[in-house]
């Protein structure tokens, strides 16, 4: 769902006057819901107008059925009394059910649209932003909109009406003491601005704070192991507990402008009562009906409950503003893998698979630091190829922008004679496989990790791409066999188990293109055996690009591209590289030194 303009990301409100432009972003969600905010604002009128009927039943009771004697008439107030006591019972539960039924509704709206977001961002991203980041915009900072959306939003409308219905009944029941009530109204306006510029600056900072410690929580669970292995314990502690400092610091900051606050407006409630008192006594006199004493201490009362009511809801309008800042920010982020409008097509699949090309291809990802520079190289459908170098050489980056993970900044990728940046992105990826070294799995089954909840793949090709694999019989060995549910990223599974599912779900996928990220170099020698002769099938009428660490692992290839600094320096087979006595011929020299060194039974 699309919102209004806004701010763009990083733009700062509150003092700088947008709290109306985030507002009406806010409310741009809430008009998606008509038929909720409808009935909940009719429900919300019934409640206020009953509530405030009660004091001036009340009055009337007094003033014309028990001054006159008259009992019947009495007993009718007492039946519209109840009656109103009721309906305001009816209508506020009511009321109280659909509005946070509307506040659900705007919670999934916004939540599904940060996602949709996040999918669609490029890997640069997530380069540069920590996952307790991203986490708490679509947790912790949604949860606070919701709250104030379903909580405050609907809620001040009702104060505030509820506030002009206690004002009318004021002014008609007696003019002059409405006039003395109203002389309070504006110690309360002054506290409340006070209490505003606070909650603003306290609220900011509680959202930076808890970010960070999403992000420190995210880090310590997901790197445990590291962390108990490096003995790291006691400064992922240290750090943890200086972002919690940080919370309660600026904690403090609205927990004392509360302090202040509400004894304030205690003493603003109190002096409005006592003028009102003093009034009655010193200037009014016996013009006074004692009614309308009873009607005023009730509305006085009443008056103050809304209006400090709202100034609460500034704690979850403030919380509310300082999360939709992070949240908008997120979604007016500019998208750096732009979608082609429109799209050209692939051409229809050919027998070997797809044909590959660079062409003058540089990339850098930090500005000014060139990864990749002038990369020009072609690979024919059915060819494979190998990717070889040192560290920083380039080669996950040609596999990332040939994914179109990242954008070349000069010069064009091409599949199949067409740039990858014109070649719409669940096509590009629907040809190209990329195997990786460490496999990410999901919570679900083995046949769901396998077809990844694509409802169009069946059970029988599942199984079919087990079985080539050699998957299959280790999956029906265990208890449920393909419905078996695989713990959180596949704890359940060795190392080899999981890179024998990654090839299942390559051959479930058809690709043009498979790229292997050394997807065998995690495997012991059983599985190895077991995967080369799956790899076979795999790789038959397929372009093949494998990113090779360990170069004994690459003698069957067509042709071998050595990169260097970002640029190709040497191509050729394994052979003639060899005897070059160049780049590659260094690199294989450096490694056979390193496993010969290796004695027999060393486990290093």
């Amino acid at each position: 769902m699309s919102a209004g303009p806004t701010p763009r990301a990083g733009t700062r409100t509150g003092e700088s006057g947008l709290d109306f432009r985030l507002t009406r972003r806010l409310g741009a969600y809430v008009v998606g819901h008509k038929a909720l905010v409808g009935v909940s604002l009719a429900a919300m009128l019934a409640t206020d107008l009953l509530q405030v009927l009660v004091p001036a039943l009340v009055k009337l009771g007094i003033d014309r059925d028990v001054a006159s004697g008259d009992l019947r008439g009495l007993r009718t107030t007492a039946l519209l009394l109840a009656a109103a006591m009721v309906g305001r019972f009816v209508t506020q539960v009511g009321f109280t059910v659909i509005v946070e039924m509307l506040g659900q509704r705007l919670l999934f709206d916004l939540r599904l649209d940060l996602l949709r977001k996040v999918l669609r961002l490029g890997n640069d991203y997530f380069d540069r932003t920590p996952v307790g980041s991203t986490l708490t915009n679509v947790t912790n900072d949604v949860e606070a909109v919701r709250q104030f959306i379903a909580d405050g939003i609907v809620n001040i409308l009702g104060d505030s009406v509820k506030v002009l219905f206690i004002l009318g009944a004021m002014v008609l029941i007696n003019p002059a003491l409405a006039a003395v009530t109203f002389i309070t109204l504006p110690l309360f306006a002054v506290a409340t601005v006070a209490f505003r510029n606070a909650l603003r600056h306290g609220f900011r900072g509680v959202r930076a704070a808890n970010a960070a410690i999403n992000t420190a929580l995210s880090e310590t669970v997901t790197g445990i192991r590291e962390i108990t292995v490096l003995n790291y314990q006691a400064r992922s502690l240290a750090d943890f507990q200086e972002h919690n400092r940080d919370y309660l610091r600026s904690y403090l900051v609205v927990v004392r402008a509360f302090s202040r606050y509400f004894p304030t407006i205690e003493v603003v409630t109190h002096v409005g009562m006592l003028t009102v008192m003093l009034a009655a006594h010193f200037t009014i006199g016996v013009s006074l009906q004692i009614g309308d004493v009873f009607a005023f201490s009730g509305y006085i009362t009443m008056l103050f409950m809304p209006l400090r009511q709202l100034a609460e809801k500034f704690n979850s309008f403030q919380s509310a503003m300082a999360a939709s800042e992070r949240i908008f920010a997120m979604l007016d982020r500019d998208e750096s893998i732009a979608v082609p409008s429109p799209a050209a097509p692939l051409p229809p699949r050919g027998e070997q698979g797809a044909g590959v090309a660079f062409r003058g291809v540089s990339f850098a990802y930090t500005p000014g630091t060139p990864v990749v520079t002038d990369l020009s190289f072609r690979v024919q459908p059915g060819e494979r190829i190998a990717l070889v170098g040192g560290t920083g050489s380039g080669k996950s980056t040609v596999i990332n922008l040939l994914n179109r993970l990242y954008d070349a900044g000069g010069g064009v990728v091409e599949v199949d004679g067409v740039d990858v940046r014109l070649i719409a992105t669940d096509d590009l990826r629907r040809r190209i496989v990329t195997i990786p070294q460490s496999l990410f799995l999901f919570s679900g089954t083995v046949h769901d990790n396998i077809a990844l909840y694509d409802r169009s793949v069946g059970r029988a090709q599942v199984v079919e791409a087990a079985r080539a694999v050699n998957l299959d019989a280790f999956i029906r060995s265990l208890p449920r066999g393909y419905d078996e549910e695989v713990l959180e990223e596949g704890k359940s599974l060795s190392t080899g188990q999981k890179q024998l599912l990654s090839f299942a779900r390559a051959f479930v996928r058809d690709p043009d293109v498979v790229i292997m990220d050394e997807a065998t170099s995690s495997i012991d020698a059983e599985s190895e055996r077991l995967i080369e002769d799956a790899t076979a099938t795999l790789l038959a009428g397929r372009t093949a690009i494998v990113i090779a660490h360990r170069l004994s692992t690459i003698r069957s290839v067509d042709r071998i591209l050595v990169l260097h600094d970002g640029a190709l320096v040497e191509e050729g087979d394994h052979d003639s590289l060899l005897a070059r006595d160049g780049v590659y011929a260094k690199l294989y020299r450096v490694q056979m030194l390193a496993l010969a060194d290796r004695r027999p039974g060393e486990n290093r």
